[in-house]
This record gives C-alpha cells, sequence and structure tokens, in this order.
C-alpha cells in the first residue's frame, strides 16, 4: 500500500508538473497574441496617421491654389479698373480739348 501512495504521489507531482507547463504555455501564446495584435493595431494607427497627413497636405495645397487663383483674379480685376478709369481720363481729356477747340473757334468767329 505504500508502494501505491508512492506511485498516486509520483503521478500526481507528474500531472501537477505537466499542468504548470501547459500553463506557463499558454500565457506564452497569450503574450506573444497580444503582442501581434498590438503590432497590427500600432500598423493601422499609423496607417490612418499617414492618410490623415495626405488628406490634410492636399486640403492645404487646394487651399493655396484657390488663394493664388482669387489672387489673380483680383490682380487682373484692379488692373481692368485702372485700365478703365484711363480710358475714361482719356475721353474726358478729348472732350475737354473738343470744347476748348469749340471755343476758341466762337472766339476766333466772333
Amino acid at each position: 500500500m505504500a508502494d501505491q501512495a508512492h506511485h498516486a504521489t509520483d503521478v500526481t507531482a507528474q500531472k501537477a508538473g505537466e499542468a504548470k507547463d501547459a500553463t506557463a504555455q499558454t500565457a506564452q501564446d497569450t503574450k506573444g497574441y497580444g503582442q501581434q495584435k498590438a503590432g497590427e493595431a500600432q500598423d493601422t494607427a499609423k496607417g490612418v496617421t499617414d492618410a490623415t497627413k495626405d488628406k490634410a497636405g492636399d486640403v492645404a495645397d487646394t487651399a493655396k491654389d484657390k488663394a493664388g487663383g482669387a489672387q489673380e483674379a483680383a490682380g487682373s480685376a484692379a488692373q481692368t479698373a485702372q485700365d478703365k478709369a484711363y480710358e475714361g481720363k482719356d475721353a474726358a481729356g478729348g472732350y475737354l480739348q473738343a470744347a476748348q477747340d469749340k471755343a476758341y473757334q466762337g472766339k476766333d468767329a466772333a
């Protein structure tokens, strides 16, 4: 009977060792899985960050282009207004000259 008790103790110790080893392996596997998923999440976050930066750069470029276009349009409108002012001044000068000529003609005729 002592042999049976000794054998039972040996078997129990062996089974406890196997359970300890299986628990350690499961913990190691779980740790590896967690590290893998953390790496995947980090890669996904980096991809989202990069895409966001690219989109922000595109939006900024578009805004610069629109601002440049507006600046060109404003410059063109200002130039057109200036040209019209000169045309008006020239026309007024022409009318003034014509009026002076008529006045002199009237003076000479009198």
